[in-house]
């Protein structure tokens, strides 16, 4: 079993810390830059909508696929354009997927593909299935005002869809997972003047992040049974530059084995990920007969991980 395709979009509209700044004289953008990592981002454009990111990643996916053989949508969002129906039903139709098929939405963020994969890869083992297609999307920043300097200059809008198929000689897990509810609102929506809105304390997700996921780490190397030395490829949840630099440097990972990518993408959320194993693939870094490590952290509070070997 393996992922064997992966296509993604992100919104149509560049969006710069300069272009931030002209709006708020009062931010230092050379401070905010090294803090985030993050110099520009894209944000959903006029008559963009998080339906139409989802709908635009899979169309590329399934341009390489035959499509018959799909049975099953996993679509993973927190801003899904649709709750009642789910947004995979629908997905499902406007794609003219096979009905003959399951799909559901997964509500999960910043750990919401590993979710997804989790949940794919036991219903391939499980049920039978062939070919799962994993969607990941988010619109955060229709919950974030451009004056808001603790999140605008790190969220961007974006989709990506990945083929999970039950072929070849790799391998997706095991997993391990971590959940703490009693931080859920340091990561939240709240009503404001009628509206919702993005609320995050960023210091303390922080610490939880720099906390929980060296654990997580671990036990994740226990239930494979592995060094840290025999991972090849490290590709964790694009949530910031100071988060994956403390990361990076507590769990002594080297540079060789370490992807970041969130300069001119910013965080996409629940689709980081999947975004860059499609750039490490591109970029040749991803490759087969691999062990990869992936880890998701953040909003829940919740964390997830998985061993991939490609």
């Amino acid at each position: 079993m393996q992922i064997t395709d992966i296509e993604y979009v992100l919104g149509n509209k560049k969006e710069s810390l300069e272009d931030l700044g002209k709006i708020n004289p009062d931010w230092i953008i050379d401070k905010l830059k090294d803090k985030t990592g993050i110099h520009s981002r894209h944000v959903l454009d006029v008559n963009e909508n998080e339906k139409s990111l989802v709908i635009s990643a899979t169309k590329k996916l399934i341009s390489r696929v035959q499509t018959d053989d799909i049975d099953g949508i996993i679509h993973v969002s927190q801003s899904p354009f649709s709750r009642l129906p789910t947004s995979a039903c629908l997905i499902q139709d406007i794609l003219g997927l096979p009905k003959k098929m399951m799909a559901f939405d997964l509500i999960q963020g910043c750990s919401g593909f590993v979710y997804g994969l989790s949940a794919a890869s036991s219903m391939i083992y499980q049920q039978g299935l062939k070919r799962v297609i994993v969607i990941c999307a988010d619109t955060y920043t229709n919950y974030i005002d451009k004056q808001d300097r603790t999140n605008r200059p790190i969220f961007s809008d974006g989709a990506a869809a990945a083929l999970i198929e039950n072929k070849g000689d790799g391998s997706i897990g095991p997993f391990a997972f971590f959940t703490d509810g009693s931080g859920g609102d340091l990561l939240a929506l709240e009503e404001n003047e009628g509206k919702e809105k993005l609320f995050m304390d960023g210091q303390k997700v922080f610490k939880f992040s720099l906390r929980e996921v060296p654990k997580v780490f671990n036990d994740l190397l226990d239930k494979a049974d592995l060094e840290k030395s025999d991972i090849d490829l490290f590709i964790f949840h694009q949530a910031s530059a100071v988060i994956l630099r403390q990361l990076k440097f507590k769990l002594e990972i080297p540079d060789d084995k370490w992807f970041q990518n969130i300069k001119n993408i910013g965080n996409t959320v629940s689709a980081t990920i999947p975004i860059a194993i499609k750039q490490s693939i591109d970029r040749g870094l991803y490759k087969p007969n691999m062990k990869i490590m992936l880890i998701g952290f953040g909003v829940g509070l919740s964390i997830a991980g998985c061993i991939i070997r490609s």
